[in-house]
């Protein structure tokens, strides 16, 4: 398994088209292999966005970039307007996952605490 990091420069107006950009590619990336995205803003105002996704292996991550898939995703507006710095490839030698906890941690909003009644 890799991880790959990417710092990314938000322009602030296009942060909720960016965040819905990556949700609305959820779907096409998790056919082509994509285990998991994160977008962690920073705690420091000013400070760039860091984008983290996980994938099976090098191969898988190297036949994502290669599709006409990405190609059209990064092509759109919101893609365009975001400033990327070159993406870093970790393996992954150790540590684990709470799956059970990620899933109460999950940010969409379709897994959005429920108000009490």
């Amino acid at each position: 398994m890799i991880v790959c990091l990417r710092t990314v420069a938000v322009p602030p107006e296009w942060h909720d088209r960016y965040l819905a950009w990556i949700a609305d590619g959820r779907a096409i990336r998790q056919q082509h292999g994509i285990l998991a995205e994160l977008v962690c803003e920073p705690a420091t105002p000013g400070d760039e966005t860091v984008v983290i996704t996980v994938w099976p292996s090098h191969e898988v991550f190297d036949a994502w970039i290669a599709t006409p898939y990405r190609d059209a995703l990064t092509a759109s507006e919101v893609h365009q307007a975001v400033s990327y710095q070159p993406i870093t490839r970790y393996e992954v030698t150790g540590g684990y996952l709470n799956l059970p906890g990620l899933t109460d941690c999950d940010p969409s909003p379709q897994h959005a605490p429920e108000e009490p009644s």
